[in-house]
């Protein structure tokens, strides 16, 4: 779905509706204009009547009806005049903002008439020559409609200014919390109104606080437990370099050594959770990746094999970081395969195959930590892909897995898309 911003679709309703109104004001004043000029026709017609029925007194009863007998010159409107209706013996005429009434002259007749109805050569009287011209004199001003269209913009517009103000401190809000987020230390963000957006701030402001009193506590609270750990095993390695059974020795060596790297393990986990481990990528080659990562496992790799389909990468990571996470995909292979453990290696991924039975189901969640139910010397807690998958995620890439022919592959993609 597109993104769209609530400014914007606000801005786009307001500039239709205050362009929907104002084209309705705009209908409405030439309609009311078109019937204003019929009804002003209307009386023109009846004013015309009564100067036929009542030749008494014409000029008052004229004036009842908002006409007068114009002095101007028929031919002068009708030349310079704006025709708005007409009638079969009269036009209305608009010139200078004013309304008149003026006979149509009537057409020259046909010779044939002068023959048949003029023998005598007498000459003929046109119709409605004699009729005079009439002039509106009511006047009729739109000025409620354009007041109330005048007020009706300005609260238009005075509404949109505070809703716009609102949005505004709306998106200052969002940054301030975006802001709130990059910091290490919680700052609380400043409450500018007591409306609805200052409460927002302030239970913002809340649970922020609340949430970095657990985050301290909670760092407080495994730090110590790890620096508390220490030093037992510190001891405990010790203690069992004066076993005189070398089996027992052997034994209490590995189980201080896996608790060792458990501890480690909890200290990747904390600073992933806590997003503190902070990303410095630069490009580097998929190679000399490979080579620290081997450099981490500490143990004999003689069983790994690489295969290049072609020429190794470059890839913009962080070098000890994703160099942790090869290791780890590497150190699940070797620990669960007595076979060889064959890298795969090309352009848009990196794969590492091995021998042995499948994972389980509820194993294959690489996304939590301590996906198993049980902890032996030859599975652990799933520490180690859940930090692989971590920090191959954080790096924009991801981690997938596939069972075929007996075999398990994990394959980091460098193209996500793949």
């Amino acid at each position: 779905m597109r993104k769209a911003s609530i400014l914007t679709l606000i801005c786009i309703f307001f500039a239709l509706t205050f362009t929907v109104i104002n084209i309705a004001f705009m209908i409405e004043y030439k309609r009311q204009q078109s019937d204003l000029r019929y009804f002003t026709f209307q009386r023109f017609i009846m004013a015309v009547k009564i100067l036929h029925d009542h030749p008494d007194d014409q000029d008052a009863s004229l004036a009842k009806l908002g006409v007068r007998i114009s002095l101007l010159d028929k031919h002068l409107l009708d030349n310079v005049g704006e025709k708005l209706l007409e009638d079969p013996f009269f036009h209305m005429v608009l010139f200078e903002k004013r309304l008149f009434f003026v006979p149509n002259l009537p057409p020259p007749p046909p010779p044939f008439a002068k023959e048949h109805t003029m023998p005598f050569n007498a000459p003929m009287k046109p119709r409605f020559a004699e009729e005079p011209v009439l002039e509106n004199t009511e006047v009729y001003s739109s000025y409620r409609l354009w007041i109330l269209g005048g007020v009706i913009n300005v609260l238009l517009l005075l509404f949109f200014t505070m809703v716009l103000q609102k949005l505004l401190r709306l998106r200052q809000l969002k940054s301030d919390i975006r802001h709130v987020g990059e910091r290490k230390k919680f700052h609380p963000i400043a409450i500018e109104s007591e409306d609805e957006l200052g409460e927002i701030a302030v239970e913002f402001n809340l649970a922020m606080e609340k949430i970095h009193m657990l985050k301290e506590a909670r760092t407080l609270f495994l730090r110590n437990i790890l620096h508390e750990l220490k030093t037992p095993i510190m001891k405990g390695k010790l203690l069992s370099n004066t076993l005189e059974n070398s089996q027992k020795q052997e034994q209490m060596e590995r189980i201080f050594e896996r608790l060792e790297t458990l501890l480690g393990e909890m200290v990747k986990i904390e600073k992933l959770s806590s997003n503190e481990w902070v990303l410095e990528a630069k490009e580097y080659r998929l190679v000399d990746v490979l080579d620290h990562a081997m450099d981490l496992l500490l143990c004999d790799t003689k069983r790994i094999h690489f295969r290049y389909h072609e020429e190794a990468p470059l890839i913009n990571v962080d070098f000890e970081l994703f160099a942790t996470a090869v290791k780890n995909v590497l150190d699940n292979a070797l620990k669960h395969s007595s076979e060889a453990i064959e890298v795969y290696v090309d352009a848009h991924a990196l794969t590492v195959g091995s021998f042995g039975e499948a994972l389980l189901e509820r194993c294959r969640d690489f996304s939590r930590p301590f996906n198993r139910t049980t902890e032996g010397s030859s599975n652990g807690l799933g520490l180690g892909l859940y930090i692989a998958n971590a920090i191959v995620e954080k790096h924009g890439f991801r981690l997938s897995y596939l069972y075929a022919e007996g075999q398990n592959f994990f394959t980091i993609h460098f193209d996500t898309s793949v």
